[in-house]
């Protein structure tokens, strides 16, 4: 097969439509993450907790569904953890549509497809691992600029406890590091908003 520029300039495109896709993790200067940033954080810490702790995991299989687990917002949209029940299951649906969206528009890409089905079914343990990471990266990211994000939205400590609950410690490493966060969440209230 013959390499396709115009194709892979569409490609291209979509890989810049990922940085269009806001978060609401605040950083420095309150600027708020968008998911380029973060499926990159989520890859390069993988290879670093993977090595550091010697686990016995494909790394760069981890690292690939790290930079690929939230490609489907560019066409779902992202949306706070916290959000009403019946907005998830809306945004579940977009979701799934999303998946079938990339698999038409990038037919030939079926790494990709491969590694979006494995991160969403989660039945392998670097989908496990990749999963976990992906719901620790963010309190690290809140604590590490001061709760900006929990305090815009009246996050409490036992909302962030519970939700986390059966999704961080799919993988025992990154739950082991949750734990030791939640440690110093209970000791700085300062990072949480006021129950609304």
């Amino acid at each position: 097969m013959k390499p396709d520029l115009n194709e892979l300039l569409e490609f291209i495109k979509f890989s810049h439509d990922i940085r269009k896709i806001e978060r609401e993790i605040r950083l420095e200067g309150n600027k708020r993450e968008n998911d380029a940033e973060h499926q990159f954080q989520m890859a390069f810490v993988a290879l670093y907790i993977i090595d550091k702790n010697k686990l016995k995991l494909d790394k760069y299989k981890c690292m690939a569904l790290g930079l690929v687990h939230d490609v489907i917002e560019v066409y779902a949209g992202d949306l706070i953890v916290f959000a009403p029940k019946d907005d998830i299951i809306a945004k579940e649906l977009r979701e799934k549509e999303a998946v079938q969206k990339i698999k038409k528009a990038w037919p030939h890409n079926i790494t990709l497809h491969e590694l979006i089905d494995e991160y969403e079914a989660r039945q392998t343990p670097e989908a496990k691992f990749a999963y976990a990471l992906d719901k620790l990266l963010p309190e690290i990211n809140n604590y590490l600029y001061g709760g900006k994000a929990w305090k815009k939205h009246g996050i409490t400590y036992d909302q962030v406890k519970k939700i986390k609950e059966g999704k961080v410690d799919v993988n025992e490493t990154v739950g082991a590091y949750h734990k030791q966060i939640l440690k110093l969440f209970e000791s700085q209230p300062e990072l949480f908003g006021e129950k609304k």
